[in-house]
């Protein structure tokens, strides 16, 4: 069998975690191979026998001559490390977003062999079915507003999550809003309006955030994201992440909310889509798997490096509560 006829083989790291549980079978669905899963103790062993894979408790230990691609869903402030270490083996890698929970730490994998080639960053919402339309409307109006809610459920804010260093709420969850809504327009966005409660669940980090940005398009950037310990009856990801994108342009009006967009025309018409619900991380596997094949990546590096850049500017004003924060130093080499 020859290599394009063989499926891709494929090793993830922290695979009996949450979203690693949900690459390894997503991949295998997908038709690639999972041959290794990375975890240090037997709670990957159920998903190892369900794969047919072998657990090995360190990346050193994965062969990388026998390998076409690794994902690597760990703890946002674990990744850049161990990716930097595969890149710099020669391998793929799909690493879990953000590419970093800070730009001191995207700094370690901006320095790794191949990152602009192969790495892809995953952000899944450019996997939904209904993103490429609202993107392209984007693009074809003249934009005056957008307004995102990002609402994921979690039980409890414990283990990672509650760590200060991986940056709250606007770090784990809102980072999708900004990294697909910076992706619209040019140049920095500065933050005009920010607010941070950790009072739901009381943990030492932010749990609902609240900020206002500005492009140099004039265009305004509304998020609002935080954990909510209600199950909302619709949503993403198996119905545990409720997602609604409002954007107002000169022309009309679009709303994404879930797997529903809507369009108002300024003639008055109107236009409603549904959409099937998607399995992200199985689109995102596909893409994945195309990327192995020479394809670009759906989210390069560069791409993510902004969006962690324009979420450290929030963090910073949420924390000093300056009216007024540059999303990133605009005289700092790019």
């Amino acid at each position: 069998m020859t290599t394009s006829e063989r499926p891709l083989r494929v090793a993830v790291v922290g695979a009996a975690g949450w979203a690693g549980s949900r690459h390894a079978r997503a991949f295998a669905k997908a038709g690639a191979t999972v041959t290794h899963l990375v975890y240090q103790d037997e709670r990957a062993i159920p998903l190892a026998q369900e794969l047919a894979a072998q657990v090995v408790p360190d990346v050193q230990e994965l062969p990388a001559d026998q390998l076409d691609l690794v994902v690597v869903a760990l703890p946002t402030t674990l990744q850049p490390p161990i990716c930097a270490d595969l890149l710099n083996r020669g391998l793929r890698v799909l690493t879990e977003k953000p590419v970093a929970a800070d730009t001191e730490g995207a700094a370690i994998m901006a320095v790794a062999l191949g990152v602009h080639d192969r790495l892809m960053v995953g952000y899944t919402l450019h996997q939904h079915p209904a993103v490429e339309f609202l993107s392209q409307w984007v693009h074809n109006n003249d934009v005056i507003a957008v307004n995102v809610r990002s609402v994921a459920h979690k039980r409890t804010i414990d283990s990672w999550r509650a760590d200060p260093k991986e940056g709250g709420v606007a770090v784990v969850n809102g980072i999708h809003a900004i990294e697909l809504v910076s992706s619209w327009f040019e140049g920095e966005p500065h933050v005009s309006a920010t607010s941070a409660n950790s009072s739901l669940y009381g943990s030492p980090v932010p749990e609902h955030v609240l900020a206002t940005l500005e492009f140099p398009s004039g265009a305004v950037f509304t998020l609002q994201s935080y954990w909510s310990p209600w199950n909302e009856p619709q949503g993403l990801n198996q119905g545990d992440w409720s997602l609604t994108i409002d954007v107002l342009a000169a022309k009309g009006r679009m709303v994404l909310s879930n797997d529903s967009l809507r369009r108002w025309d300024r003639d008055g018409g109107q236009h409603v889509q549904d959409f099937e619900p998607s399995d992200l991380f199985l689109r995102q596997a596909e893409a994945a798997l195309r990327f192995c094949a020479g394809h670009k990546p759906a989210v390069t590096f560069a791409q993510a490096l902004r969006a962690t850049e324009i979420a450290d500017g929030v963090r910073t004003a949420a924390a000093s509560g300056t009216p007024e924060v540059p999303a990133r130093d605009p005289h700092r080499n790019p």
